[in-house]
C-alpha cells in the first residue's frame, strides 16, 4: 500500500499536492468536513477539468463536485469569487475537451450564467446535486 498523500498546508494545497491526492485511489480527505470547500479555488480550474476528463483518475467524481461548486459559488456571489469572463472561459476549455461529465459541467455552467436566478443551492454546492449525475 502507499502511503497517504501529504499537504504542507491542507487550506492551501498546491496543484502537485491535489494531483498526488487526486490518483491515490485509497486516500481520504485531509480533512473530515468541508475538503471540498477548501480544494475549491478558481486557479484549480484547469486542473480539476483535466482529473474529471480522466476516467482513470480515482477521486474524478470528487473533483466534478469541485467543478460544481466553483460554478455555484460564481454565480451566488454575483461573480465575486470568479469573475463571469474566468468562468465562461473554463467552461470554453471543458467543452474543447470533448468528454461527457466536463462537457455537461460546461453546458450548465453556461445555462445558470444565463439565468442566475435559476441557481439552486442545493444542485450546485451539494453533493448530492447535479454532480452526482453526470450526464
Amino acid at each position: 500500500m502507499s502511503p497517504e498523500p501529504t499537504f504542507e498546508d491542507v487550506a492551501d494545497p498546491t496543484p502537485e499536492e491535489m494531483t498526488a491526492w487526486a490518483y491515490a485511489p485509497e486516500a481520504q480527505p485531509p480533512v473530515s468536513q468541508d475538503w471540498d470547500i477548501l480544494a475549491t479555488r478558481p486557479d484549480f480550474g484547469s486542473l480539476f477539468l483535466a482529473l474529471v476528463a480522466d476516467r482513470q483518475c480515482p477521486h474524478r467524481h470528487f473533483f466534478l463536485g469541485c467543478l460544481y461548486l466553483l460554478t455555484g459559488d460564481a454565480v451566488r456571489t454575483r461573480f465575486h469569487t470568479m469573475p463571469e469572463v474566468d468562468l465562461n472561459a473554463l467552461a470554453d476549455e471543458a467543452m474543447s475537451i470533448g468528454e461527457a461529465w466536463v462537457s455537461t459541467w460546461a453546458a450548465r455552467t453556461r445555462a445558470l450564467v444565463r439565468s442566475p436566478e435559476s441557481f439552486d443551492y442545493e444542485e450546485w454546492c451539494d453533493a448530492g446535486g447535479l454532480a452526482s449525475t453526470p450526464l
